[in-house]
């Protein structure tokens, strides 16, 4: 992905595996473990600081932070992804052997003693997918801002944000663009269907993704976009966005002219899985006055955020 501003790449730690300890100076992380665990994480100066993920839960790594991944279990390992703010996972990466003691002493103690300690964060925050109430975006999504850098947000100084989505049956999204913003698509828990994305200027393209498939979106207008889940009952479950600003409520601008190619092709590529009748029937099911995006039930409007009406920090527009 060439000119892409976040780089990610898929971890497979086995069993009682330890990183070396490193720290890149310039870029931020984020780790998301989706299988196994417990994976303990040391950092900061001295690798005095720690914590725990366990799976679905998102590790923040400022720049600059050394840190050391400790899978501790002798018998499962730990896989899952890591997602940085710079274009190639290759660049940016210091060793620190200075800490090569430290590291064996935290790991050694933390076989005998973790469950007994209190997590110490530091720099670095541990953030469970449910623990960030979900807000209501221009799009129609409920969306969890699980990492925002902005000076009040839950991370401050991170220099890209995520989201946790969840995503009903059937939803389709308002289309829209991101026009400053380079946005990577997660879904973790997605039906057998799949996750459908509608993608270009006038929505003429179309990727659909799997658990577990990453899909990079670049920023402008040439790549509005939007989402239909495949399933007509059945969740998307959890669904992780990684954006390029420090949060992700902003540079969200929709683009009604896009809303009826959006709705042919969406309620297309249902009737080609499901049926016409099937689909017609959830469709009745549906409050006939309301968009396609607004077919499941949305929270009230107490769920919006100030963060929709404020400046973002950063160089994105705001929704």
């Amino acid at each position: 992905m060439p000119g892409f501003s976040m780089a990610a790449g898929g971890l497979e730690l086995p069993a009682n595996f330890r990183s070396d300890p490193q720290q890149h100076p310039d870029s931020d992380t984020v780790l998301l473990f989706t299988a196994g665990g417990p994976v303990l994480t040391y950092h900061g100066e001295n690798l005095r600081f720690w914590s725990v993920q366990w799976p679905g839960d998102l590790l923040t790594i400022p720049r600059g932070t050394p840190y050391v991944v400790d899978v501790l279990s002798e018998h499962v390992g730990a896989t899952g992804y890591v997602v940085r703010s710079t274009s190639s996972l290759l660049a940016d990466n210091l060793a620190r052997p200075d800490l090569d003691h430290q590291a064996s002493a935290k790991a050694d103690a933390a076989r005998e003693h973790w469950k007994n300690w209190t997590p110490a964060p530091g720099r670095c925050a541990v953030v469970p997918f449910e623990s960030v109430a979900p807000v209501v975006t221009p799009q129609g999504h409920r969306i969890r801002p699980l990492v925002d850098g902005r000076p009040g947000g839950n991370t401050p100084g991170m220099r890209f944000s995520v989201g946790g989505l969840d995503v009903p049956g059937a939803f389709l999204a308002h289309p829209h663009h991101h026009p400053e913003t380079h946005v990577l698509v997660l879904p973790t828990e997605c039906p057998a269907e799949g996750a459908l994305t509608l993608h270009g200027e006038q929505l003429e393209h179309d990727a659909v993704q799997y658990s577990g498939d990453l899909l990079p979106i670049p920023a402008g207008r040439e790549y509005a976009h939007t989402v239909q889940n495949l399933s007509l009952s059945e969740p998307i479950g959890r669904v992780y966005e990684f954006r390029s600003q420090p949060s992700v409520l902003c540079d969200n601008p929709r683009l009604p002219e896009l809303l009826p190619i959006a709705e042919r092709r969406g309620r297309a590529a249902l009737e080609s899985l499901h049926g016409l009748d099937a689909v017609a029937e959830q469709l009745r099911a549906a409050t006939p006055t309301q968009p396609r995006a607004d077919l499941t039930k949305r929270p009230e409007r107490t769920d919006w955020v100030m963060g929709f009406d404020a400046p973002c920090s950063g160089t994105g527009s705001r929704s």
